[in-house]
């Protein structure tokens, strides 16, 4: 059978045409669809979800009981070694209830140590003057001397005799035991809180090391 020409040139061509677009156009879509495909498994992969916001904020989870304490002490010199630091109070009588306080790499000599600056009384005439430090004592804890810094926020020297408390409870270990001890020697040698402060802060800073001063 045969079969006459129904269709032009231009009808053909134009059919032909419109095929090649139709075609191009589903390769771009599929590309697509796949890329993102691809995207979402890279993210579920890797285990990382991309945030919508901002970082989140970091909280602050030390405790207030844990924080350095601010405290004021009346200050007399300082030196480079214990030795020297220990001299200098030999050599000096009114200089009796001084202590040492080791700050980083210095030996400093000290004979007040106040909550408040009103607690302490400098002198140019007597060569001293009002230093505000900070002391951690989060350290002291494992030398069972966990109470030092309630201990040095006291404003009444009653509330800081431990002695008859301890032996009731019968339930601290040495160290703890060691501590209280400490407490009452000096409680014996002063009843002033600025210099218990003061000779507990040169014990646990020079002599166990526990406190660190920070100016």
């Amino acid at each position: 059978m045969k079969f006459g020409k129904r269709y032009s040139k231009g009808t053909v061509i134009m059919a032909m045409l419109h095929g090649v677009l139709i075609g191009v156009a589903a390769v771009a879509v599929i590309g697509l669809l796949l890329m993102g495909t691809k995207g979402e498994d890279d993210r579920k992969t890797s285990g990382k979800e991309i945030p919508t916001a901002g970082p989140a904020a970091v909280e602050n989870s030390a405790k207030p009981d844990e924080e350095p304490l601010q405290l004021f002490a009346k200050q007399h010199g300082a030196f480079s070694s214990s030795e020297s630091a220990t001299l200098f109070i030999a050599e000096d009588p009114t200089l009796s209830k001084a202590a040492v306080i080791k700050a980083g790499d210095k030996y400093l000599v000290w004979t007040a140590v106040g909550l408040t600056e009103n607690e302490i009384n400098s002198s140019e005439s007597e060569g001293t003057y009002r230093k505000t430090f900070r002391a951690d004592t989060s350290s002291c804890g494992a030398i069972g001397a966990g109470k030092l810094r309630e201990v040095l926020k006291q404003t009444e020297i009653a509330k800081i005799n431990y002695s008859d408390e301890t032996k009731k409870e019968g339930k601290d270990d040495d160290k703890t035991k060691g501590f209280y001890k400490n407490i009452a020697a000096i409680t014996v040698f002063t009843k002033d809180l600025r210099i218990v402060r003061l000779h507990l802060l040169s014990h646990y800073s020079h002599t166990e090391n526990c406190v660190k001063i920070t100016f």
